[in-house]
């Protein structure tokens, strides 16, 4: 499907993919080791992790929303959504 992001198996591999690795150790810092948690993000959340540049924070929100879309597409639940 047109749109899609890869399937991810770390949250390097993601943070990569978004050209945001740089923010690799700050996701580990802040325990976000999975991306079942990182689904479970919001804005707020990656502000509170410290990720200041809101650019970065938009860029990483949307790729967030396509990977939950994803889930919900494929009729799995937060839970279930192992990537």
């Amino acid at each position: 499907m047109e749109g899609d992001i890869p399937e991810f198996h770390s949250v390097d591999e993601w943070l990569k993919y978004i050209n945001m690795a740089k923010y690799s150790e700050t996701f580990k810092a802040a325990n976000i080791n999975t991306l079942n948690q990182v689904a479970k993000m919001e804005e707020n959340d990656l502000k509170a992790m410290g990720i200041k540049l809101i650019g970065h924070r938009n860029k990483m929100s949307k790729s967030i929303k396509a990977m939950k879309s994803q889930f919900h597409n494929r009729g799995l639940d937060d839970d279930e959504a192992a990537i």
